[in-house]
């Protein structure tokens, strides 16, 4: 099995139900989808059209009602250590520092005192927290709450990185200087990334892959490469992106698609 095989994402037939009290409710039709490793996936939907559904199984925190959900080859039944999850509000231990945030998980899998932190030296650099190690989370601004979350979940060594919406909270201003700064770190980390956000701008700017969800019951009606000029020397997007006709119609024709899907 080659190492692309190993990280390789695959749902089969993946589909969830939930049992209310008025009945079943159908959040994801079946679902047959396939994400490379090192490839950056973002999805966009209308509300409830099961985007935070589908993130979850990716997680493991859910098993789908029929089909299976793969990574590797190998049935996800449940969290793991090759899947690390960045959630919508920044998810650190107040009582820590920031670097025993980062810390914290190697901490608790047994690794050594050096190794580990050695390793949250590394991530707190590679997000660009170098010099806030010692501040505890109530000290930073929610901008760089969220890159101290990015590192605790990288410290951790994921090959795979889910993300539900982090960006949502922020004003327009860290959210912009933010992505870039995401791109940077996983060209730099090497990481497979899959993105949920309501901002068709924000999946077209970050993503090598746009996903769009149809209203619910959620299915998957677009899958779409994303191929922009503008990279700059070390991969990542430029900003300057955002104003080229390539990118214009690309954002008008996935919105176009969310909003027919809406129905």
């Amino acid at each position: 099995m080659t190492t692309a095989d190993t990280e390789r994402v695959v749902l089969n037939g993946a589909s969830k139900t939930y049992e209310t009290a008025s009945g079943p409710t159908i959040a994801l039709q079946a679902t047959d989808l396939v994400i490379e490793p090192g490839e950056f996936v973002c999805i966009v939907g209308p509300s409830g059209c099961g985007k935070t559904t589908l993130l979850q199984l990716l997680a493991g925190f859910l098993a789908p009602t029929d089909g299976v959900v793969e990574v590797g080859g190998k049935p996800v039944k449940g969290p793991a250590a090759e899947r690390g999850v960045v959630f919508q509000a920044p998810t650190l231990y107040p009582w820590l520092t920031v670097r025993g945030n980062v810390e914290f998980g190697p901490k608790v899998r047994g690794v050594a005192k050096a190794k580990r932190r050695e390793r949250a030296t590394e991530m707190l650099d590679l997000v660009g927290l170098a010099d806030f190690g010692d501040k505890r989370p109530y000290e930073l601004s929610g901008g760089m709450q969220q890159r101290a979350q990015i590192a605790r979940v990288l410290a951790g060594d994921p090959a795979i990185v889910l993300m539900d919406e982090p960006y949502g909270a922020l004003d327009a201003l860290t959210r912009e200087r933010l992505q870039v700064d995401l791109l940077k770190i996983w060209r730099r980390a090497g990481k497979t990334i899959v993105f949920i956000t309501h901002s068709v701008e924000e999946a077209v700017f970050l993503g090598t892959r746009v996903l769009v969800m149809s209203a619910r019951p959620g299915r998957v009606i677009v899958d779409r490469r994303i191929d922009l000029p503008g990279d700059t020397e070390d991969g990542v997007r430029d900003p300057s992106v955002l104003a080229t006709t390539e990118f214009t119609e690309l954002k008008a024709e996935l919105a176009q698609a969310i909003y027919e899907a809406h129905g």
